[in-house]
């Protein structure tokens, strides 16, 4: 078998989409399994929705993801130049007229007006729409008489008539589409511009593709594909076609991109601290699985266990509570320095808030076991330490508050942080000790009190971390304001 060569191919008219994350993601991880190249080439050609900086944010999101290509327009092979669709249009230009001059294609000089009006009619005879080839039986002087009019036209491909196109689909098995089920399709604009599948015909064979993964919306596609590339003579090349089931969300629609709830852009897990590998290992489990069904699987553990056979035709489902989950587990994993390196650099708040570096450490960190995504850190930090509120309280609390075991608690509290300097992480548990030793009292009786009078909340990490960052000044505050 040839070097295996795949290929993610986007376009730059937005944001990095999930769907297309988990395409790249999949001819990633085939590539690599079979010790093949994995390359990125962008399709430009839809000038007209082409947006600024849009190549940049496919590259630079793959980069992030760790699925970084073999060959794109930043580390191009010279053997395969160029990898942007804009830059090669005269290639596309010269096999089109080629084809025209074999006779196996031709001009079409109809209008959008007439095509639509064939297109009614079609459906309302209840048959599929098609191009009713009435340019084919044009004669050459008709055509001569056209172009020097410079009446607008576009190059069709002829299809054959009764004919079969047959491919073994890696995902779906084999496919079969009759051509009487198609139309001649236009193959290069009346500018100039290639359509689609003539384009990427021509690129997969100039760059030694052998395998395209793709989505299911791309069935409708590929017989047209395997025609042209017949066409043009170029299936002395085999390419393996595999399409990849839709992602659905929790209604089991399609995944929309009007879905505003639903973070569907590679930017959003960026901006929001998620770390790549975490994404990266939930896009890995949307449509395919571990044999030994594994959901926590690092990058070198996909590559050397992706099988195609174990991808589904199914539905994938985008469950993103299994994605806060996994992103949570990568967190838990994390050196303390790397955690407080990472998430720091997306902190809004202020640390200087805290009394020192330290404080403003260990606040952080208190939350590692339950945070999925760094930005979730400012939510975190300025509900617990720094919106103390003892006004807005269940009605249970405030009648709790008014017990006297309640107010011996914090009048211990008060007199044991008084024969202290300060609180700090070595004397944080032995202040808690002494009050239970003032009181008598254990387990909820001794610590819901000194919890809430920290932090104006019933339940929270470790009682000693709560406070040290607190603080002795602060909590003293707290009991005055209580006892007021």
């Amino acid at each position: 078998m040839n070097k295996v060569r795949t290929r993610y191919a986007p376009s730059p008219t937005g944001f990095f989409h999930v769907g297309g994350a988990r395409t790249a993601l999949f001819n990633y991880l085939f590539a690599k399994h079979n010790n093949g190249t994995f390359i990125c080439r962008i399709e430009d050609t839809d000038t007209e929705r082409n947006v600024i900086g849009g190549v940049e944010s496919q590259l630079d999101n793959l980069d992030w993801l760790k699925i970084t290509p073999d060959e794109s327009p930043r580390t191009p092979n010279q053997e395969y130049v160029p990898y942007i669709q804009t830059q090669k249009l005269n290639r596309y230009q010269n096999l089109a007229y080629q084809l025209l001059k074999e006779g196996k294609a031709y001009y079409c000089f109809c209008t959008k007006e007439e095509l639509q009006k064939q297109r009614e009619e079609a459906l309302e005879r209840g048959i599929t729409p098609k191009y009713n080839r009435q340019c084919l039986h044009l004669t050459p002087s008709e055509i001569e008489t056209k172009l020097k009019q410079k009446i607008p036209v576009v190059i069709r491909l002829k299809m054959k008539d009764d004919s079969e196109i047959h491919w073994d689909d890696l995902i779906r098995g084999h496919m079969s589409v009759p051509t009487s089920a198609l139309t001649d399709p236009v193959i290069l604009k009346s500018n100039g511009i290639p359509m689609y599948n003539f384009a990427v015909v021509v690129d997969d064979y100039d760059m030694d593709i052998t395998h395209v993964l793709r989505g299911e919306e791309h069935i409708s596609n590929t017989p047209y594909q395997i025609v042209i590339k017949e066409a043009l003579g170029f299936n002395i090349k085999k390419i393996e076609y595999g399409h990849l089931s839709i992602i659905v969300d929790a209604t089991g629609r399609k995944l929309s991109k009007r879905n505003q709830e639903l973070k569907q852009f590679i930017e959003d897990y960026k901006r929001m601290g998620f770390l790549p590998e975490a994404v990266t290992n939930f896009l890995s489990l949307l449509g395919w699985s571990d044999k030994n069904n594994r959901e926590l699987i690092s990058m070198n553990e996909i590559i050397k266990s992706f099988d195609i056979n174990r991808v589904s035709k199914a539905p994938a489902f985008f469950d993103f509570k299994k994605m806060l989950w996994i992103s949570n587990q990568y967190m838990k994993v994390l050196t303390d320095d790397e955690y407080l390196n990472f998430v720091k650099s997306f902190c809004t708040i202020d640390l200087n808030l805290f009394r020192s570096k330290e404080v403003a450490d260990t606040a952080i960190l208190l939350f590692k076991p339950q945070i999925s995504y760094a930005n979730q850190i400012n939510d975190f930090i300025e509900n617990m330490f720094l919106k103390i509120d003892f006004n807005h309280i269940s009605s249970a609390l405030k009648t709790l508050i008014k017990t006297s075991n309640f107010q011996k608690c914090i009048r211990a509290l008060k007199d044991v942080l008084n024969s202290y300097s300060e609180v700090t992480l070595d004397n944080g548990n032995e202040i808690v000790n002494k009050v239970k030793e003032m009181t008598g009292f254990k387990g909820k009786e001794l610590f819901l009190p000194i919890r809430f009078v920290a932090i104006a909340q019933e339940h929270g990490p470790e009682m000693n971390k709560i406070l040290f960052v607190m603080g002795k000044e602060q909590i003293l505050k707290n009991i005055t304001q209580l006892k007021g």
